[in-house]
């Protein structure tokens, strides 16, 4: 007599069940992290804009500003009006066309959080930012900044706070406990 080797029905729909339920466990736990993930990566994107403009205000020896706005949770680098912000002494060489041309491409993009993640607070020199107003943190040529703390949350009060050193302008990122 010979006997077919396989499996039964009941033995494939037992294991169905049990990958079914395993899925069901894992993807909320899934879910999670990615938002975390989203919230750290907005975090440390901000962060390096911030560090780029110190270096570029120090290397091109312009005035650069990181805005912030709350009312579109977007952040971007510009320069300041060239009369009162270019601080070049008049006997500088120019700086390099690259370094033009890396600053003109950070400028002209403006970056928009992700969904679910907010510019929670934002204090600048002048003070707290209102919820729909625009402000600035400036990075100076000799490297120094006007300084500021900004707060990214999530929708499940979860935090990074940056901040930004006003006298040596470096930029430093921690996780914040819920908000």
């Amino acid at each position: 007599m010979s006997r077919k080797t396989g499996f039964t029905l009941l033995e494939l729909i037992v294991v169905l069940f049990i990958l079914t339920l395993l899925t069901a466990l894992v993807a909320p736990a899934f879910n999670r992290s990615f938002g975390q993930a989203q919230l750290k990566a907005a975090a440390r994107d901000l962060a390096a804009l911030c560090r780029f403009a110190r270096t570029q205000a120090i290397i091109s020896q312009v005035v650069l500003e990181v805005v912030l706005d709350r009312r579109t949770n977007s952040y971007w680098l510009r320069r300041p009006d060239p009369i009162v912000g270019d601080l070049r002494d008049s006997d500088r060489v120019a700086p390099a066309q690259n370094l033009e041309q890396s600053i003109q491409n950070r400028e002209a993009r403006v970056r928009s959080l992700p969904a679910g993640v907010t510019l929670k607070s934002v204090i600048i020199e002048t003070g707290p930012l209102l919820e729909e107003e625009r402000g600035a943190i400036t990075f100076f040529p000799e490297g120094s900044s006007t300084g500021g703390e900004i707060w990214l949350a999530d929708e499940k009060g979860r935090g990074y706070r940056i901040v930004v050193d006003s006298s040596v302008g470096l930029v430093h990122v921690n996780a914040a406990e819920k908000a």
